[in-house]
């Protein structure tokens, strides 16, 4: 697969002791990304419809393993491990931001050019293991 980017991946998961979303960041090294660009019409006026594809190998660079979403949330201690999932957060490069809160999602998104909420993401297991890949596509 041809790389052209680094992603900041941020899994979002609901703390129920804390009542409220924790997120925990990773690096991945080495995706595919695609960037749509649109607009569409609605009643209250033209509004963005940018989507982003982002292909990711299971083979990706990362220091953490992958898990499934229930493996991921079982898992006591997260941060050894990532997964990729509806409503997760993805910037393409590398940020260092950490996420506490709703207000820290809106502001990482008025700081960085392209961050995304994750809306799909498809398996790809067939084939090689050279191909293999989720693909994403994050709006």
């Amino acid at each position: 697969m041809v790389t052209n980017a680094d992603i900041t991946l941020y899994n979002k998961v609901y703390d129920r002791d804390a009542g409220a979303n924790r997120y925990y960041r990773t690096v991945l090294k080495g995706v595919n990304w695609q960037d749509t660009t649109a607009v569409q019409p609605t009643d209250k006026g033209i509004v963005s419809a940018d989507v982003a594809e982002i292909y990711i190998p299971f083979a990706v660079e990362t220091e953490k393993q992958f898990r499934k979403l229930k493996n991921f949330v079982q898992e006591p201690e997260k941060t050894g491990f990532f997964t990729v999932e509806a409503g997760d957060l993805v910037v393409q490069g590398i940020v260092g931001d950490e996420l506490t809160s709703a207000k820290d999602e809106e502001r990482m998104k008025n700081t960085y050019d392209d961050v995304r909420t994750i809306a799909v993401v498809e398996t790809n297991d067939n084939g090689s293991p050279e191909m293999q890949h989720w693909k994403v596509t994050a709006e």
